[in-house]
């Protein structure tokens, strides 16, 4: 589990950002900053880990 977490972590991280997203608006939550700033945090971080990983493996 934990070697599967290594290597999708950031994918991991730009999913639950989206689901964020989506949920927020879906409820209605788009009118809070903080919703919609975690949310894109999540899916930059998620972005930077998964690229970072990609160039550790040698597939970039």
């Amino acid at each position: 589990m934990k070697n599967f977490l290594q290597q999708q972590g950031g994918m991991a991280l730009v999913f639950t950002g989206a689901i964020l997203l989506l949920v927020s608006f879906l409820t209605g939550w788009t009118r809070y900053n903080s919703v919609l700033l975690l949310s894109l945090l999540l899916i930059i971080i998620g972005i930077v880990v998964h690229v970072r990983q990609i160039k550790r493996q040698g597939k970039y």
